[in-house]
């Protein structure tokens, strides 16, 4: 599919130079195409960033939910989902020059692609969630749990300087939701 071929393109190129200083011609050299031919699929360099944010972050959180296929209980559930989507995406925003493009976008349609990767994250969250009798005895639906969830480690990710400091503060959220939903 020429789409994800393209994206994956744009992911390399953004991750190399960075969302603001790649070109369309350098993702479609990437691709190996034209950049008329790359046009008709992404519009502007605004809609290839976005193509990017929805393949690597659904190629990430597709690895998530095999994982969980042969992980039981929670907490190792919630120690694949920080691993694969929030300590990665904080070693990228590290190593990247101008990775902080796919946090905060640089226009609408990366806008709306992080918009709908994060709501992606919370459902599968919320469904890892579902059996978890403390939900309901405190009154939390597992979708509005696992919204709190993921939004705290997302901000995290955004605002820790330390990798250390990050891991630390994604064991205390476990240790949280694991006795909330205990």
């Amino acid at each position: 599919m020429n789409e994800q071929r393209f994206a994956r393109a744009a992911l390399a190129v953004f991750k190399r130079f960075g969302a603001r200083k790649a070109t369309m011609e350098e993702i479609a050299a990437e691709a190996g195409v034209s950049k008329p031919t790359l046009y008709a699929t992404f519009r502007n360099k605004d809609a290839a960033l976005a193509g990017a944010i929805r393949f690597s972050q659904g190629a990430l959180l597709g690895k998530v939910r095999e994982d969980w296929k042969s992980t039981p209980g929670l907490g190792p559930k919630l120690d694949i989902f920080f691993e694969k989507l929030v300590i990665s995406g904080f070693d990228m925003l590290h190593s990247a020059p101008d990775a902080s493009a796919f946090e905060n976008a640089v226009g609408d349609a990366s806008s709306a692609a992080i918009i709908e990767t994060r709501e992606a994250e919370i459902l599968a969250l919320a469904e890892a969630m579902k059996d978890s009798a403390g939900l309901a005895r405190n009154g939390l639906s597992p979708e509005a749990f696992a919204r709190f969830t993921v939004n705290a480690a997302m901000n995290e990710k955004r605002q820790a300087t330390h990798r250390e400091d990050l891991v630390d503060f994604l064991e205390t959220l476990k240790k949280c939701v694991l006795t909330v939903a205990g």
